[in-house]
């Protein structure tokens, strides 16, 4: 008989473990993770292209998305450049150096993780319903972001689930509704014709 009352837990990975187990993911994710941080970004011939850190419009910035450099970016204007770790940090304005937690933690929360700092230290959001405890991106069967949809728990209240549309830049459902996981199901349709 199994006694599920001696089961220890399992120790937290290393700090080593955890960053390379969310780098591998954000970049198994790219294109998808690049589309939420800058929504206006394009992706031409295995290039996704935006203006600078902020989001601006232009091609200055260019992250490769493919090959042994995937996730590496350079911003031609500034000089700028680093990996997909470097180019979060930017994005919220923190030093990566000084504080890789909050940048793990940022990297966690756009692959729709639970963030690894204590609820005291963590973003509050400004929201009533509290911070999003789970998301999902609605992406098409090329890989561009369609909608974004957020799960809160708020505290003695029941989930509520909000959906941003991507291509109108407010929150509200797209028109049609999306199906969920496109680029799986092409691929799907690709591996059974062929």
């Amino acid at each position: 008989m199994i006694d599920f009352n001696d089961v220890r837990d399992a120790p937290e990975p290393s700090k080593e473990a955890k960053r390379d187990e969310i780098r591998a993911e954000l970049l198994a994710r790219l294109d998808s993770v690049l589309f939420t941080l800058y929504p206006a970004g394009k992706k031409r011939k295995g290039i996704f292209r935006i203006g600078d850190v902020l989001g601006s419009p232009g091609d200055s910035l260019e992250v490769v998305l493919e090959g042994e450099k995937a996730g590496l970016w350079t911003d031609r204007a500034t000089g700028q450049g680093g990996d997909i770790f470097d180019l979060i940090a930017l994005r919220i304005a923190v030093n990566a150096a000084i504080d890789f937690e909050r940048v793990l933690d940022e990297a966690a929360s756009i692959l729709g993780r639970a963030p690894s700092t204590s609820p005291k230290k963590a973003k509050v959001a400004t929201d009533e319903l509290g911070p999003a405890t789970a998301k999902w991106d609605y992406l098409d069967a090329s890989g561009r972001l369609i909608a974004v949809v957020s799960r809160y728990d708020p505290p003695g209240g029941k989930k509520e689930f909000r959906p941003w549309d991507a291509r109108r830049r407010r929150m509200s459902p797209p028109e049609p509704r999306p199906l969920y996981n496109q680029p799986g199901i092409a691929a799907a349709g690709e591996r059974r014709a062929g």
